[in-house]
């Protein structure tokens, strides 16, 4: 468990009440103060978004999202910045500790303008224009319904009011756990996630409506109780999370002074064919940017001269050069796939059978989805496996459509973990690696410039420069085979690591070619080091 800290939680609706509950029940926090909490978030991040602490407006909805913008209100105007807070239901409606929030906002004078039907959407409308930032505190994260009535309206005046919206937990009419639209949605300029993360952030509409998603407001609800309601839970997301910025600076840690090139392990790339000799050298040049100590690659005879042209720094090896048949005493780590064509059944089934850790990608994937006796010889491996398809790989893989694997992501990396018992990186808008044990780490780094030629080769070969160091490590401190040395937590850290490197790359600098990310790779991990010597 401690080593999931880094970590952050990323929760279903019902995980959400059920950490609300256990906080109240074991007397850590009441409800109201929970509320509070969350309403005093709320208003700090609006005030980092209100220029020249203009005019703020909370459309407060009913239950207890509105009544965390009682709570932002109250706030606001205890520090003298002028706040109106609209609610969509009669304050004689409010319940529970949103009644309590709403009575202590009048007391401290908020001014509050009720728009309860479409007919009063006048004084919304009247508001919205004289507002520096709007804030949606509508629905949270329990909505279970199509949005409609003045609801909807209220919804498509704050989406036309050209004013930045900061949504409160989720979007208003995104549902929490698919990301689906409910009808309709608030377009949200800035989320602020309540405690933790929620499905429905990452996932279809969502993804869009969101925003720029900021970290989850802390109100008092600890990992610990997230960590009993996810295991407790029984709804397919017992072990889900969002991987964090610091799993880079301890994925890939400075090299001590006194460092050798062995130190870092050896990765072996099999690939490339006639039309796809720059696949390999991608994935290689991967491997060294994230600090491989050595890479080796094996390709076809009659691409041999171009591959081996391509790269000053790699070695290269003809698959008749009978040197790659002693890989399993030269290599750390394994990686079969880039460019390789579909024939290399052979040459696959001898890798398969060896200890160390596989990375299977692109053509190894679409071999293995297409022969039921390499799917078995996968699923009997000793030694470690991670998968790394896109979705029409993983599609093949699970004999469905490319729609279906977008349609659920989590679901569909899942399958693929337990019915090849690898580790699965489905690629793709906020990658998700999935691990054998059952567990999600969803990856909230990299933009829509990844989406081109090779950026997925240069991933495959951090992923395996990443595993290759652990594998040296675990030699050095367990003095036995880096194949069995390795644990689900350590190989966990090692691909999430890479995949967050990879993604945070995609996220900096000026680049347009796959050759060019890892420059940006080499780039992370020279600016980790310096920050070391500080």
């Amino acid at each position: 468990m401690n080593r999931l800290k880094i970590y952050r939680p990323l929760l279903t609706a019902r995980q959400m009440q059920s950490c609300d509950q256990r906080t109240t029940d074991v007397g850590q926090l009441s409800g109201f103060e929970l509320m509070a909490r969350a309403g005093a978030a709320v208003a700090r991040a609006a005030t980092c978004y209100a220029p020249d602490s203009g005019r703020v407006v909370i459309i407060a909805g009913p239950g207890n999202n509105g009544g965390d913008g009682f709570a932002a209100a109250r706030v606001l105007r205890q520090k003298n910045i002028p706040v109106t807070l609209i609610p969509l239901i009669p304050l004689s409606e409010y319940r529970g500790d949103a009644a309590k929030h709403a009575k202590l906002a009048e007391q401290e004078g908020v001014k509050i303008r009720q728009a309860v039907t479409s007919e009063c959407l006048l004084e919304l409308q009247r508001w919205l224009p004289r507002s520096v930032v709007v804030v949606d505190a509508i629905f949270g994260t329990g909505l279970a319904r199509q949005v409609e009535g003045h609801m909807a309206d209220a919804i498509a005046c704050i989406n036309g009011s050209g004013r930045t919206v900061l949504a409160v937990d989720i979007a208003s009419g995104i549902s929490a756990d698919t990301g689906e639209m409910q009808g309709c949605a608030v377009r949200a300029d800035f989320t602020l996630p309540i405690a933790a993360y929620k499905w429905g952030h990452w996932k279809q509409a969502g993804a869009k409506m969101s925003g720029t998603l900021l970290e989850p407001a802390s109100i008092g609800i600890t990992q610990q109780t997230m960590l009993h309601a996810m295991a407790e839970s029984g709804d397919g997301d017992e072990c889900a999370f969002v991987s964090h910025r610091d799993v880079v600076r301890q994925g890939f840690p400075p090299r001590s002074i006194d460092a050798h090139k062995n130190d870092f392990g050896h990765v072996w790339v099999f690939g490339g064919s006639v039309g796809f000799t720059g696949a390999p050298i991608l994935t290689a040049h991967g491997a060294l940017a994230a600090g491989a100590g050595l890479v080796s690659v094996v390709c076809p005879d009659d691409v041999w001269p171009v591959v081996a042209s391509s790269s000053l720094e790699a070695m290269v090896h003809p698959v008749s050069q009978q040197i790659h048949r002693d890989t399993h005493w030269r290599a750390d780590v394994l990686v079969a796939g880039p460019g390789w064509g579909k024939m290399r059944q052979s040459e696959l089934v001898e890798l398969i059978a060896l200890p160390q850790p596989l990375v299977l990608d692109a053509d190894a994937l679409n071999m293995v989805a297409a022969d039921m006796a390499l799917q078995k010889a996968v699923l009997a491996r000793r030694g470690i496996t991670v998968l790394t398809p896109h979705p029409g790989e993983a599609a093949r893989l699970l004999g469905v459509s490319a729609q279906e694997i977008q349609k659920d992501r989590k679901k569909a990396a899942l399958k693929l973990s337990q019915l090849l018992h690898g580790w699965v990186v489905l690629k793709g808008h906020y990658s998700l690696i999935a691990s054998p044990d059952g567990c999600v780490v969803l990856n909230p780094f990299g933009t829509a410039r990844l989406a081109t030629a090779g950026s997925g080769d240069v991933l495959v070969g951090v992923i395996a420069a990443s595993l290759a160091r652990c594998c040296r490590h675990a030699d050095a401190s367990e003095g036995v085979d880096s194949s069995t040395a390795l644990d689900n937590a350590v190989v966990r850290d090692a691909v999430i690591a890479a995949v967050a490197l990879h993604g945070q790359a995609g996220d900096t600098g000026d680049w347009y070619r796959a050759g060019q990310l890892v420059d940006q790779i080499a780039g992370i991990r020279l600016a980790l080091a310096s920050e070391s010597l500080l």
